[in-house]
């Protein structure tokens, strides 16, 4: 291949890569997303990228790069639907059941009781689209290329404004868009090894609704547990950070036979601070609860009485976080029986347990710290595809996620269980243009029903809830792969 040409190819890749950078995430357990094109999807994400010529090895385990035999290109597009309902009460600090609130012509609560039943509960969810892209291109015998863009984390939940979950979310939404290159050598014709680096760049948008006088009334402060009335006035915080990070991943892939291939893969922890601004969008109860003299004496706020060392600003000022990217470990094995299937099998080990909490501070102040400690999980999943003609191949799989989440931290914001994905897929080539795949999958997640029996902290008004979450989500991923 002459100099010229490969050039065309490099730019072409980049020119693929520099096209998709806006994403909405397709969520799996905690925060993370499958990074897959539509075969992946299609065999449950089962023996990862090493089925024959699968891009997606660029960043799932770039050792296999070295076993694709000629360039190929792979853009994908994902519609994602998730749904999300909430079954049980919720309760104030006093411990006073609370419904759902009408809005006030201003948009906010306007602190009159409804007679809605308090086990009614409430919906939330999303749809989105994501779009992702890979490429591989070998240079030489021995080593090879390979560029992507994909969404490694990512999540969203919304609530209604005026639901019974309003002290706990709203909306919630956390992804990250990622650009990688790796490079793969062949050292014989078992063995390869790989490696990348990951530039991200992460976005979090938070909201929900803040109960002043709840929060000041069960607050350590001199106010003395004062039994201030709840759902009075209406105080929406939102924060909006980002950040641009960088990570790296290796992958080790191993032919002991014609027929079967393991590959072992690492993706590493990415620290991940996260700066912006957070605003509070208040009726004027709740901005004179943030601007006006306490009542109850002392030179500030009634907010900063109740929060010695804080001072909130209803316009808005600097906020930070800290959203680490946890490290994760796979390996997958794929076994070609024939000519017509292949099956393969895949376990992933993700370190979940460095989400510790989800802070946010203010400068040197912490406006508040939401515990949820999250634990390791593990994901296993089969699945294979079946040549039916030269043109036609079919897949399916089955992966079993499990959650990090635990039922003494689990809130609105991701009440996640335990979920099960069956996929179907097929894929088929194009003989009218030469090096052409389309593929389609789908994919349904069956979701474990969870308890939401927590309290808030005293911060954001110490309500809690008593109920159950029950969610499901189905998956339509399309491929175009073209290898030349």
């Amino acid at each position: 291949m002459n100099d010229k040409k490969r050039q065309l190819q490099v730019f072409l890749g980049l020119a693929l890569m520099g096209g998709l950078t806006t994403a909405v995430p397709v969520q799996a357990g905690g925060f993370s997303t499958p990074t897959y094109g539509a075969p992946g999807w299609g065999r449950a994400f089962a023996g990862g990228s090493l089925f024959k010529n699968d891009p997606s090895s660029a960043f799932n385990n770039p050792a296999a790069m070295a076993f694709v035999d000629r360039s190929i290109a792979q853009f994908t597009v994902d519609y994602a639907r998730v749904k999300i309902q909430y079954k049980g009460a919720a309760f104030d600090y006093a411990g006073n059941p609370i419904s759902s609130t009408p809005l006030g012509g201003d948009g906010f609560p306007d602190g009159s009781a409804t007679t809605a039943n308090n086990n009614e509960g409430g919906q939330g969810g999303f749809t989105a689209w994501l779009p992702t892209g890979f490429m591989v291109m070998p240079l030489g015998d021995r080593f090879a290329f390979g560029l992507s863009q994909v969404v490694p984390q990512g999540m969203r939940s919304t609530w209604d404004e005026d639901s019974k979950l309003r002290g706990f979310a709203v909306d919630t939404k956390i992804e990250t868009v990622g650009l990688t290159g790796s490079l793969s050598f062949k050292l014989n014709d078992q063995f390869a090894l790989g490696g990348g680096v990951i530039i991200q760049h992460s976005k979090g948008f938070v909201s929900q609704n803040v109960d002043l006088l709840s929060a000041a009334a069960v607050s350590d402060s001199e106010l003395g547990g004062t039994p201030f009335p709840s759902d009075v006035g209406g105080a929406l915080m939102r924060i909006k950070v980002d950040n641009i990070s960088a990570g790296w991943f290796t992958g080790v892939v191993w032919k002991p036979t014609e027929k079967d291939t393991l590959g072992l893969n690492y993706h590493a922890r990415i620290k991940n601070k996260m700066t912006g601004k957070y605003s509070i969008r208040a009726d004027q109860f709740s901005y004179n609860l943030l601007t006006q003299p306490s009542p109850f004496g002392g030179s500030g706020t009634l907010v900063g009485t109740a929060y010695p060392g804080l001072e909130l600003f209803p316009d808005g000022a600097h906020a930070s976080t800290q959203l680490d990217i946890p490290a994760s470990a796979g390996v997958d094995w794929a076994h070609r029986f024939n000519d017509r299937f292949t099956l393969g099998a895949s376990v992933v080990w993700t370190q979940w347990s460095s989400f510790e909490d989800l802070t946010l501070k203010s400068g040197d102040m912490t406006i508040v710290s939401i515990p949820y400690h999250y634990k390791n999980t593990w994901m296993y999943s089969v699945g294979g595809d079946w040549r039916a003609t030269d043109e036609l191949t079919l897949r399916a799989g089955v992966a079993i996620d499990q959650t990090p989440t635990r039922n003494s931290t689990r809130d609105p914001r991701i009440p996640d269980g335990d979920r099960t994905f069956l996929s179907l897929g097929a894929g088929y080539e194009v003989k009218a243009i030469n090096g052409l795949t389309l593929d389609a999958a789908y994919s349904h997640q069956f979701v474990q029903e969870v308890k939401l029996k927590t309290k808030n902290v005293d911060r954001l008004g110490a309500a809690s809830l008593d109920g159950k979450a029950a969610s499901s989500g189905d998956v339509v991923s399309l491929s175009a792969t073209y290898a030349f």
